[in-house]
């Protein structure tokens, strides 16, 4: 008990950082873009119980979805997104820097190959740009998010 009460006491407050993405709670109406593909899904942010981590759970027509955990290290100015999709599969995301409204991220787990950007436009508009390198090809994407409207 004492441990982590002592625990308890060290840790820092929310983050300014992941505090300045609260717009985000609630449910947003996003569209995904690659060349051809357009696909419209739906997206929910939500803190933990003590706010030190932002969760988005996304899904898709036909059952498809992905859950992300989003955090932010003030000591080190790092944003971690963790991603766990429908599949099984763990990416692990990092970004430096201290603005909510424009995160910079690259993979770093399982490889180096995605890049994707997070744009706030506005309190009910965010954008997220992602390039993606598989199988020798790249893919470049654009998801457009609003809250309440497609």
């Amino acid at each position: 008990m004492l441990a982590s009460l002592v625990l308890a006491a060290a840790l820092p407050a929310t983050a300014a950082p992941l505090a300045g993405l609260h717009y985000l709670v609630g449910t947003w109406k996003c569209t995904y873009r690659a060349g051809a593909v357009r696909m419209a899904y739906d997206t929910t942010y939500a803190y933990d119980r003590v706010g030190h981590t932002l969760r988005q759970i996304a899904s898709w027509a036909g059952g498809g979805g992905d859950e992300e955990l989003l955090a932010y290290d003030a000591q080190r100015g790092v944003w971690t997104a963790v991603v766990l999709d429908d599949q099984g599969t763990a990416t692990i995301l990092r970004a430096t820097g201290s603005d909510p409204n424009h995160i910079a991220y690259r993979s770093v787990y399982p490889d180096a190959s995605i890049a994707v950007t997070f744009d706030r436009i506005s309190a009910t508009e965010y954008t997220l740009h992602a390039t993606v390198r598989s199988g020798g090809k790249t893919i470049t994407s654009v998801d457009t998010c609003l809250r309440g409207a497609r």
